[in-house]
């Protein structure tokens, strides 16, 4: 059996509430999870989590939700990466609540080639509306900003051509940099 299918059977029982099949998912994407994590957490500074933290995080926040209807191993990776960036979320937030801290979270990001700073909120915030209109575009953004993937895995995840995953991910970009700059006015 493919690593794939086996990948799709267990995601399927973990639904069916098999405790065992979520553990052996977890053990076999731990590595993607934390390469995942190491890419989130390079672009977040200030930040005290280690890459199995996060990854561990998320992956209590995975676990409490009631019975996810997973749709594959793309969706799988996906909504971690998405676990993973609500925590680093969570975080920021508890330090700039701290009144001693005053500095505003950012992330450094190469939307237009070159480096920007972009607040994590205003990023999750910009991230939720283009879910809103374009959930492909949304996943997209996550697997390759927040998951470091290149193109051709993107496309791999999501069953797409490479150029499909290079268009949209230039439209993403493109409204996510509109949509940042509306939000900073």
């Amino acid at each position: 059996m493919s690593d794939r299918i086996e990948t799709q059977v267990l995601l399927q029982d973990w639904r069916g509430g098999d405790t065992a099949a979520r553990n052996e998912l977890f053990d076999r994407l731990y590595t993607e999870l934390l390469q995942i994590s190491a890419a989130l957490l390079r672009v977040e500074s200030n930040n005290s989590l280690s890459t199995g933290d996060l990854v561990n995080e998320a992956a209590m926040r995975l676990i409490q939700l009631d019975r996810i209807d997973w749709q594959d191993r793309a969706h799988f990776l996906a909504r971690s990466a998405k676990a993973m960036r609500r925590v680093l979320i969570d975080h920021a937030r508890k330090k700039k609540a701290d009144k001693r801290e005053h500095q505003k979270v950012t992330l450094v990001t190469r939307f237009e080639g070159n480096a920007q700073r972009i607040d994590l909120d205003n990023l999750e915030k910009a991230l939720i509306r283009l879910a809103a209109l374009d959930e492909e575009k949304a996943n997209i953004v996550e697997l390759r900003y927040f998951g470091g993937l290149n193109l051709a895995e993107v496309g791999d995840l999501l069953g797409v051509s490479e150029s499909t995953v290079k268009r949209q991910w230039r439209s993403a970009r493109a409204w996510l940099m509109n949509a940042l700059q509306d939000i900073n006015v």
